[in-house]
């Protein structure tokens, strides 16, 4: 370990790197240390009060926390896209190794170890929940106000969001489970709970860049690119480090399930995926693709004419034959991966003690109202017109646009599903293509919501101008947070200026020579043929780039 660290520092050295480096670092420690005073600072027992170092919170001190917190987002966000504009470079595109660009995120990561929570207080709900299952209440069916008791204030009912306060959790059983056991092991003291699911968000963190590079391996692309959106993607340490998210766990079992299919341990895959599911609900999307994966592997391993033509770009049709053996694979790998999918959920249920409660909390999530997600953004432009023309209120059309686009959606990602089944590529295409479709026409979307496919995307061999679209995004979801939690869309004046910001970094990154394709880098040529012939030769894989949806 420490000579690999050496070679990677040693590396970024020779290649003029350092700078990077230690500036991006800066921008952490910069966060961490003002997040203090201008972060989702705690409303009760903040250890600044007997440091007397409590007028970091207020006024002028927490102003210069907020410069300082500001300073350090634009020094990630510009030496990240240094990074990214290194690596298009064509001279430059093979030259840089996984553990020279895995120190750098951990030297990045590494400062939020001793930050507040920060741009959301979702991890005081998360605790609130644990410790309502350690009470033997149920979070599926009351909210954090039942720990208050007559008389008596809970301490972590007030670090809540006023939001969540009164509402159930989404979540599935995992997370509880996960939560209570945070609880118990902490005596319920807020502050150790945060640090510990401070430290699971890093070893996601760690988890999520280990799938990615190890299914760019798989596909033959580079896991340099892979590394760069996953892990020391500032999107990726601000709001799943920073900010405590549990898409941090969620993401890390999917995308490690996903790299385990495709190393052909499908079954393992299906498990770990649903482990998933068991912290959000979200990770089951994964699950079809995953079948299309594994018959991809199937028809691979039959060695038939028919698989050739199959596996092609044409659109020849089928024989009988062939056909039915298509549908064999598909009911055997469907069927089985649903078996062993339901088997391991209810296994969790039943552990956690939590049933399947989540279904219907599902539900308290639409609460939260911003034009993020399409059925609100169209209710709010319904309403703008109607109000001059006395057509329906606000609410009337927000409940109908989110119910109609809870069909749409549903249809949408099936139709993708089946269209996106021929090949390796298509498949996890397919599910970037039925994310995005999950983020845009569902109730609600948050800028970490993208997390489920930056996870995974920069394994798909994407063309420059999809690198800088999705970089752009990043740049905006960085910004569009304001450091207390709250989003800052109806804010219009903020939303422009993290719009600009967003263009910004698309521009940078759009200069020089254009390249219209990223291989993979050089010093992973043996590696590659050593995967395949672990993993079995795949003609269906291609390193041309696939470009992003709507790029």
């Amino acid at each position: 370990m420490a000579n690999t660290v050496r070679t990677a520092y040693s590396e970024l050295r020779h290649l003029s790197l350092l700078p990077l480096l230690w500036w991006g670092m800066a921008g952490a420690l910069f966060i961490s240390l003002a997040s203090w005073g201008a972060g989702a600072k705690y409303a009760v027992n903040s250890w600044l009060v007997p440091l007397h170092l409590d007028w970091l919170r207020y006024g002028h001190g927490q102003l210069l926390c907020q410069v300082f917190f500001w300073l350090g987002i634009l020094l990630l966000i510009i030496n990240w896209v240094r990074l990214g504009a290194f690596l298009l470079d064509n001279d430059h595109r093979a030259s840089l190794s996984t553990p020279a660009i895995g120190l750098v995120t951990v030297v990045w990561m590494a400062p939020f170890l001793i930050a507040g929570p920060i741009l959301s207080r979702d991890v005081f709900s998360y605790l609130a929940q644990g410790a309502i299952q350690h009470a033997g209440a149920s979070a599926y069916r009351v909210g954090p106000n039942i720990l208050n008791s007559p008389g008596h204030i809970d301490p972590l009912y007030l670090e809540v969001s006023a939001d969540w306060r009164n509402t159930t959790t989404p979540y599935g059983p995992l997370h509880l489970g996960l939560m209570e056991l945070i609880v118990i092991i902490t005596h319920n003291n807020i502050h150790a709970g945060v640090f510990l699911i401070k430290l699971l968000c890093m070893l996601s963190l760690v988890g999520i860049m280990w799938g990615a590079q190890d299914m760019a391996r798989s596909l033959g692309t580079s896991p340099v690119w892979a590394i760069w959106f996953a892990g020391v993607n500032p999107l990726m340490l601000l709001h799943l480090v920073g900010g405590m998210h549990n898409e941090a766990f969620m993401v890390a079992l999917m995308v490690v399930g996903l790299a385990l299919a495709l190393r052909r341990q499908h079954l393992l895959g299906i498990g770990v995926i649903t482990l998933g599911a068991a912290i959000k609900a979200t990770a089951f999307v994964a699950l079809p693709f995953l079948i299309w994966i594994w018959v991809v592997h199937l028809r691979t391993d039959g060695k038939t004419q028919q698989t050739t033509a199959l596996r092609s770009t044409s659109d020849a049709p089928a024989t009988g034959e062939s056909r039915g053996k298509l549908v064999g694979y598909f009911l055997a790998t469907a069927g089985g991966g649903a078996v062993l999918s339901i088997a391991i959920f209810a296994a969790v249920s039943l552990v956690t003690g939590t049933g399947l409660g989540f279904l219907a909390a599902l539900q308290g999530s639409g609460k939260v109202i911003n034009w993020l997600a399409f059925p609100t953004a169209l209710a709010h432009f319904t309403a703008m017109v109607g109000s001059h023309a006395s057509g329906p209120s606000f609410t009337v059309t927000l409940g109908a646009a989110r119910s109609i686009f809870s069909i749409v959606m549903g249809l949408l990602i099936i139709l993708v599903w089946v269209h996106y089944r021929k090949t390796l590529l298509q498949a996890l295409r397919g599910l970037t293509v039925g994310f995005l479709v999950l983020c845009f026409f569902n109730s609600l979307a948050f800028p970490w919501y993208y997390s489920w496919i930056l996870g995974f995307v920069g394994s798909l061999a994407l063309s420059r101008r999809a690198i800088r679209i999705i970089a752009g995004f990043c740049a905006w979801g960085c910004v569009i947070v304001l450091p207390y939690g709250i989003i800052g869309l109806y804010n219009y004046f903020w939303a422009i200026a993290a719009l600009v910001v967003g263009l910004i970094v698309y521009w940078f990154l759009g200069r020089g020579e254009r390249i219209s394709a990223l291989a993979a880098p050089a010093p992973y040529a043996s590696e590659k043929l050593a995967e395949t012939t672990a993993h079995g030769s795949d003609s269906t894989v291609s390193t041309t780039p696939l470009p992003a949806p709507g790029a």
